[in-house]
């Protein structure tokens, strides 16, 4: 039997929970009523502010910022952290948005929005952020600690 090394182990974990939170985006994204309180898996208190009608397009934000944190978090594992890789990953998330949105036009009880692929964008990009600070402070802390740079 083979076993999965650790770098493996670490790609299928992060591909399995990014699978499951694109699943879960496009699931939510695309059913007939965009009120979440029926979804039995989704906490009361989560589905009460999401169904809020002020907190409407903001709502978009919450699963791409999950979304971009673990993305980022990956990213920083494996050692990517040149920008252009945060400013292209950030872009696939974009596109993943725009997907989402776009399959609202095919329902007539949804209609896609622009400002809603706005906030997913920017809860895409604080996610990414988040993780990518996150790297620069603990990479900051342990070069001053060790006095030289680490990876």
């Amino acid at each position: 039997m083979e076993y999965l090394t650790k770098k493996n182990k670490t790609k299928f974990v992060f591909s399995l929970l990014f699978i499951v939170g694109l699943f879960l985006i496009l699931f939510l994204s695309w059913k007939t009523n965009p009120n979440l309180k029926e979804s039995a898996f989704i906490p009361t208190w989560l589905s009460e502010w999401t169904d809020q009608i002020r907190n409407n397009r903001r709502r978009t934000a919450v699963p791409f910022v999950g979304l971009g944190l673990l993305i980022g978090l990956y990213l920083v594992i494996i050692k990517r952290v040149r920008f252009w890789v945060w400013f292209y990953t950030w872009g696939a998330l974009c596109i993943i948005v725009i997907i989402a949105e776009a399959g609202q036009y095919f329902l007539p009880s949804r209609s896609p929005d622009i400002k809603d692929v706005i906030w997913g964008s920017i809860g895409a990009i604080g996610g990414l952020l988040t993780s990518f600070l996150g790297w620069q402070i603990t990479h900051i802390i342990k070069t001053i600690s060790y006095g030289h740079k680490t990876d």
